[in-house]
């Protein structure tokens, strides 16, 4: 293989990339396309099995179908790990010499026990313990609560297998101080990749409040609902956009005609509602990782509030309002709703430094 070739092992499907995790896989592997590198893909997938979106990216594309047998969860792995292992993967990467990039510590059952003539880097997305603990407080299906509140355990033991790995790239400032000071491999800080291009938010007033999100996702319920709790007493309104109606929101927003719920059909629709916001409003009880949607909002949208738990980028948090209270997020909405928004120097050099090409080039100086 050429020595500007790289395997990429990813936890999941990029393709769509349509939640936090595929969208910077997704794009990463394209901007690598850009600079010459070919890819060699290996994904473990559950139902996302159309690779034809991401096709024209790769030199060759394998999938390995996640084992989520119920004796998986008896082990003192990870079910997350433990259901993401494959002998074939294994023999295909014994037999290379191509550098390898794991996509998170789920994917990382590779370095148990085979030792590989490549270079391998682990692309730390969070800290996966605080990430499940961080469920945990969101859940509130109890099974599924002490279910998270287990895998934290598991994960926390297991993540010393970073140790057998050359190079983690870790996705926050955050991380990179934990990881740095906790393991040996040299810690190199990689930000998200998103896709943008240019910043097309809109100058003047919008005509709303806006939050999207996955709403099945624990963590992202309980933030809508903070939301609602937030709104309920103004007199703004507010749309809540997301892929299904949870029955708890439409419980709670069903009395106050100023707030409701709109189905995003789709990557353009999403983005329609976005520009038309006069803000953005973001939140989330976990500090793990960076939140994806934050540049969605800064490089589409008008203002962005958001908690710290969503960036610790200081630079990032400049250029938004940010407010962790109930009573702090009132009063900083109704504050923005009498600004007129214009697009400033500042946050056009600060999203410059979330650059996609120049972020895949840190992975090439460094692994390749």
């Amino acid at each position: 293989m050429s020595c500007k070739s790289i395997q990429i092992i990813a936890f999941n499907n990029p393709y769509p990339a349509n939640f936090g995790g595929a969208i910077d896989m997704f794009y990463k592997i394209k901007a690598l396309h850009k600079l010459g590198i070919k890819v060699i893909l290996h994904i473990f997938y559950d139902v996302r099995g159309d690779v034809s979106g991401i096709n024209d990216f790769c030199e060759e594309i394998y999938l390995y179908k996640r084992n989520k047998g119920f004796f998986k969860h008896f082990s003192l792995k990870p079910f997350s790990t433990n259901s993401r292992t494959n002998k074939i993967l294994i023999e295909r990467l014994l037999a290379s010499e191509t550098p390898i990039f794991v996509e998170s510590l789920r994917s990382c059952v590779l370095l148990e026990s085979q030792v590989f003539s490549q270079k391998i880097a682990v692309r730390n997305h969070n800290i996966e313990y605080y990430y499940s603990w961080g469920l945990f407080e969101s859940e509130s299906h109890f099974i599924k609560k002490v279910a998270q509140l287990i895998e934290g355990y598991k994960q926390k033991h297991y993540e010393k297998t970073l140790n057998k790995a050359d190079i983690l790239f870790n996705i926050s400032k955050y991380e990179q101080s934990y990881f740095q000071k906790k393991y040996k491999p040299k810690s190199v800080f990689l930000p998200v990749f998103h896709g943008y291009e240019s910043i097309k938010s809109k100058e003047g007033f919008g005509k709303y409040a806006l939050y999207h999100g996955d709403l099945s996702t624990a963590d992202n319920l309980k933030s809508a609902l903070f939301l609602v709790d937030v709104f309920k007493k103004t007199e703004i309104q507010f749309i809540i956009a997301g892929s299904e109606l949870p029955k708890e929101i439409k419980i709670k927003i069903q009395d106050f005609q100023h707030i409701s719920y709109t189905k995003i059909n789709g990557r353009q629709h999403l983005h329609k509602l976005i520009e038309n916001a006069h803000v953005n409003t973001l939140y989330s009880f976990q500090r793990s990782g960076t939140k994806l949607k934050v540049f969605t909002a800064l490089f589409n949208g008008r203002h962005c509030i958001l908690n710290k738990n969503m960036i610790d980028d200081k630079q990032i948090l400049d250029i938004c309002e940010v407010a962790d209270k109930e009573d702090d997020y009132r009063n900083a909405l109704k504050d923005i709703f009498k600004k007129e928004f214009k697009l400033t120097e500042k946050r056009i050099q600060v999203l410059a430094t979330y650059n996609d090409i120049e972020n895949a080039k840190i992975i090439v100086e460094n692994l390749l």
